[in-house]
């Protein structure tokens, strides 16, 4: 089954584009497991949504690292996101 990491924060515009073009730099030392991920913008909150390709992989990956990636970038814009994970029924 496969799984989305959300990570959502109060942010500015500047802030949000600047986390776009951390996310656009960081994308090819992007975990293995991620199948892509996406950044929603409204209202003054973003949400990163990583899309990973099974819910094992993802458990597996966040006992592995201190700081999950989606809150690291985050951090580095100024902002600490609040993390979840759900499960992700269908990607198209």
């Amino acid at each position: 089954m496969m799984a989305a990491a959300i990570a959502e924060a109060p942010l500015t515009r500047e802030q949000a584009a600047a986390l776009a073009a951390l996310m656009d730099e960081a994308r090819p030392t992007r975990p293995a497991g991620v199948v892509t991920a996406a950044l929603l913008y409204e209202d003054g909150v973003a949400t990163l949504v990583a899309c990973w390709a099974s819910r094992d992989e993802l458990d597996r990956y966040l006992e592995e690292v201190d700081v999950p990636r989606g809150v690291e970038l985050m951090r580095r814009v100024g902002a600490e996101p609040t993390l979840r994970v759900v499960e992700l029924l269908e990607l198209g």
